[in-house]
């Protein structure tokens, strides 16, 4: 990973949330900071991530599968769980029903495309991880100022205990030979403005 997106994932802050460009590695590097702290859990210890709805779980369910070795876990397509060899489980679900959220100990989460996730899902998780004190990733594209992630993210960005607030941008990931500065260029001609900073440059329309 390159220093700024380590930086805002692998931090010392018990949450984080990122604001960033569409395709600058946050997901990735989200999938890796989970199975580390899978990795590092034990027998009967739950993970999440979170993502819409189910069909998006599901991507990072099999992206995570991909880049695990061979002989070092188990799956289970239908709940669409990665059970680790120490016993710790990693869950892939959809927030699409909030209600089903509750209830379980979790030690590690992400919720991933926090900006088009109901408000629900992060008032489930941060109930959820009270007993455990568990740590967070909220990660995603900014869209718009009308919701909780972007809310939320100008909280952590005032400096509020136990926080981490970061902005990644296509420049960032270009530095970090995540994206390519002439596709950026393209997206750029053939995006309307709004959309292209919102996507790329992380920043907010109206």
């Amino acid at each position: 990973m390159y220093p700024k997106q380590k930086e805002a994932i692998f931090c010392k802050e018990r949450f984080s949330i990122i604001e960033a460009s569409t395709k600058s590695g946050k997901t990735v590097g989200c999938m890796v900071w989970l199975a580390e702290q899978a990795i590092k859990g034990g027998a009967n210890r739950n993970y999440w991530w979170i993502a819409p709805i189910c069909s998006q779980a599901e991507i990072a369910y099999r992206r995570l599968k991909a880049g695990l070795g061979q002989n070092n876990y188990v799956t289970n397509a239908s709940n669409l769980t990665v059970t680790l060899a120490n016993g710790s489980t990693i869950w892939f679900k959809g927030g699409d029903k909030p209600d089903s959220l509750y209830g379980e100990d979790v030690f590690g989460a992400v919720i991933d495309e926090a900006t088009r996730c109901k408000e629900d899902v992060w008032h489930a998780i941060r109930s959820t991880i009270t007993a455990t004190q568990a740590p967070v990733r909220i990660i995603g594209n900014v869209k718009g100022r009308k919701n909780w992630a972007y809310q939320l993210a100008r909280k952590a960005e005032a400096g509020v205990p136990s926080w981490r607030y970061s902005r990644i941008t296509a420049a960032d990931a270009i530095e970090g030979n995540v994206l390519s500065e002439s596709e950026v260029q393209e997206a750029k001609r053939d995006l309307p403005e709004n959309v292209f900073r919102e996507l790329y440059m992380a920043e907010p329309s109206n």
